[in-house]
């Protein structure tokens, strides 16, 4: 169950960069390109974290740790997604 959770929050995370790279292009300059480029940057990095905690978990035995580490990891992955949808929202309205 564990790894389901984690693989369903990486390609979630897939997603979101690529939705990343999609509004970065779209935001025009000045502090939100700044802003948004920095978004894009931790939003790289915490899908390769999710690939690296997949990675060092995949052989582990299923415990309860294990389990709320990728449901928060998961909903971290929504959370982004979420976020990115108002920021688009935010940028068609300007």
């Amino acid at each position: 169950m564990e790894k389901v959770l984690l693989i369903l929050g990486l390609l979630i995370m897939v997603y979101n960069v690529l939705y990343g790279f999609r509004l970065k292009r779209a935001i025009p300059g000045g502090v939100m390109g700044e802003r948004g480029g920095q978004m894009l940057f931790l939003i790289v990095f915490f899908a390769l974290a999710y690939l690296g905690v997949l990675l060092l978990t995949w052989n582990e035995p299923s415990s309860l740790l294990l389990l709320l580490l990728s449901l928060i990891l998961l909903l971290g992955a929504v959370f982004v997604y979420l976020v990115l949808r108002l920021l688009d929202a935010i940028v068609a309205s300007l």
